[in-house]
């Protein structure tokens, strides 16, 4: 009969906690429980409202009623990249308009009509959350919209290729697609600059709304912990108390009481929301303040992570949920990528000074170059099939403009890295490999095509990335640009690329080599990351995508050079392969040879493992064993 009013009393004192942990969080008040304090930030929470003006105009001696209210904020004036996200909007309605009103396409006149509604949506969307760039998930949104919207552009300008007559028109609507992704970055990185996030790098990977909810993930499991969480332990035994006990005697047979303070509720409720708050509105001055102090209470918590695991006997579901919670909490507060956005979103010339000349990376430097090489080599590929259709040029166009949506991928991965060749710049070498496949310099190849085909049966490089004899020039200055941004995307060694080893790069070629050869790994990651599997793997998504696009544009193209001289899987009866999956495939061929058969495995998805049932389970033991003692 006296445990039901101390049980009581301490679910009270826990809704307690709650409200003084609410009240700190949301009034940023050191002393719930001080009502001058509490007044004071009301007051300054509601000050705009009018009601709260009214009270403070009476106590200044004004009549309640006739309280003056101050005007709203007038409209900030346009700047030039609200100019341009207009004028890049109104490109890509003109250009859907024309493409739907053009009697060429009466046939694929409904599926356009679906572009028109799809593609304002996710212009819609990017430009909502480019916005909002110190917000992680907005800018994942952004960077989502932006994919799409490449996707549509790089399919605008495949069926237009194969479509001559309506090429032009396919281009400009693909051209104007590229004008909103790139205002989309710009966005991103002016939403920084206008907020003063310049002096600082960090930034969270964690809204502030999830942040909170991670925060109360973690009350609640240690309320588990102690035996007065609102779920009982599944077993019936009391696990999470002896894991309790365990705990508050080893930590204290230890020395390490300030660990143990951890266990006390309304300590650890005041130590997580001390950071909270500081992540509160994603402000860059609270960026800025969190990247100088977190590091004290996020080691804190760390050391009684690390400090407590395996330390308690039987194991406990409860603690290990508490210790879950605790580092999903610690995570949000790992520096995300980002902040390269700045560097491609503002002019160069304030690189120096307000921008931190002296800061920027090698890794910035190959983005910003590598922004300048795409927009030379999109220049020249709008060119090549303006006069000239014939079957090699179609298919030459076909492969470089694959090639343009890769490096804007590459733009995507660098604009969210943080090192000068970590994961992201990892993923965005292995288009290097994809250009590599496209220049002379690399033939002839050692492919021997799909299930063994012999390579007579096939069709060589100069029917497929071929020499254009009816412009050569631009396909010289084409594979230029692609030789300078395969040199950014990866180091490389050899004449002529000594200044880019020392300038753009951290990482040396032989590094690189190695860390194919070797099947180096990735620390700190969830998973065990090897160098070739990523690179493949990002290889393999492209060639996937390329595949799913077969119907596509087989549906919605309708001339002498089909969807099968592009997209056609090479199969023994059929040997002929398109011209994207065959260099695909040496890309791929590539990047096995270098690994020394390390980046190998199937091109299709496998089959996620489902485990069978537990009665499934101990039916097929039961049936061995059965057989076992049969034979005996």
């Amino acid at each position: 009969m006296n445990a039901l009013p101390n049980a009581t009393a301490r679910r009270d004192d826990g809704a307690a906690v709650n409200i003084d942990a609410m009240l700190r969080r949301e009034l940023k008040i050191g002393d719930p429980r001080d009502p001058q304090q509490v007044a004071q930030a009301l007051a300054l929470r509601y000050q705009s409202q009018p009601r709260a003006q009214a009270i403070a105009g009476e106590a200044r001696g004004l009549p309640f009623l006739h309280t003056p209210i101050p005007r709203g904020p007038e409209t900030p004036p346009r700047v030039a990249t609200d100019v341009d996200l207009e004028q890049a909007r109104d490109d890509v309605r003109l250009d859907l308009e024309k493409l739907v009103a053009d009697n060429l396409n009466k046939d694929i006149r409904p599926e356009l009509e679906g572009w028109q509604t799809v593609l304002q949506r996710a212009i819609d969307e990017g430009v909502a959350a480019a916005r909002f760039g110190l917000d992680p998930h907005k800018r994942d949104t952004a960077f989502a919209m932006r994919r799409q919207l490449g996707d549509y552009a790089r399919l605008a300008r495949l069926i237009g290729a194969l479509t001559p007559a309506l090429n032009r028109c396919f281009r400009n609507l693909a051209m104007s697609l590229d004008e909103v992704s790139s205002v989309l970055l710009v966005l991103m990185g002016e939403s920084m600059a206008n907020i003063g996030f310049a002096g600082g790098r960090f930034l969270l990977q964690t809204p502030y709304a999830e942040l909170q909810a991670r925060r109360d993930a973690v009350l609640n499991a240690l309320r588990m912990l102690e035996g007065v969480g609102s779920t009982p332990s599944s077993s019936g035994w009391p696990r999470g108390l002896r894991a309790y006990r365990q705990l508050s005697l080893v930590l204290e047979s230890r020395g390490q009481g300030d660990l143990r303070s951890l266990m006390n509720e309304a300590e650890l409720a005041r130590t997580m929301d001390e950071l909270v708050q500081l992540a509160s509105g994603n402000t860059p001055h609270g960026l800025r303040a969190i990247g100088a102090t977190a590091w004290a209470p996020l080691n804190r918590m760390q050391r009684f992570v690390y400090g407590t695991l395996r330390q308690v006997a039987p194991s406990s579901s409860e603690l290990a949920t508490l210790h879950e919670a605790l580092m999903l909490f610690l995570d949000g507060f790992a520096p995300a990528g980002g902040f390269r956005l700045l560097r491609i979103s503002r002019p160069t010339v304030l690189n120096y000074g307000l921008y931190g000349s002296a800061n920027i990376s090698a890794a910035e430097r190959r983005l910003m170059e590598l922004v300048n090489r795409r927009g030379m080599l999109a220049r020249e590929l709008d060119c090549l099939t303006d006069c000239v259709h014939d079957r090699d040029t179609v298919l030459a166009q076909i492969v470089y403009d694959k090639l343009l949506y890769c490096i804007d991928r590459a733009i995507d991965y660098y604009s969210v890295g943080d090192a000068d060749f970590g994961l992201p710049e990892a993923r965005a070498a292995a288009f290097s490999h994809l250009i590599d496949a496209c220049l002379p310099t690399h033939w002839p190849w050692s492919w021997r095509g799909p299930s063994g085909t012999d390579p007579a049966t096939l069709i060589q490089p100069p029917g497929y990335i071929p020499q254009v004899a009816s412009a050569p020039a631009r396909i010289a200055a084409i594979r230029a640009h692609l030789a300078a941004i395969a040199q950014l995307l990866r180091p490389t060694e050899g004449a002529g690329v000594t200044y880019l080893d020392t300038v753009w790069w951290d990482e040396t070629a032989s590094g690189y080599r190695a860390l194919l050869e070797e099947n180096k790994a990735w620390d700190q990651q969830p998973t065990e990351l090897r160098f070739p599997k990523v690179v493949r793997d990002e290889l393999v998504v492209a060639r996937r995508a390329d595949r799913e696009w077969y119907a596509l544009v087989s549906q919605m193209t309708a001339g002498c050079i089909g969807a099968d001289d592009a997209l056609r899987e090479g199969v023994p009866t059929a040997p002929r392969t398109g011209c994207l999956t065959l260099v695909l495939d040496r890309a791929l061929d590539d990047v096995r040879e270098k690994s020394k058969g390390k980046a190998d495995g199937a091109l299709l998805l496998e089959e996620p493992s489902v485990p069978m049932h537990i009665e499934e389970a101990l039916h097929g033991i039961g049936t061995s064993v059965k057989k076992i003692a049969d034979k005996f």
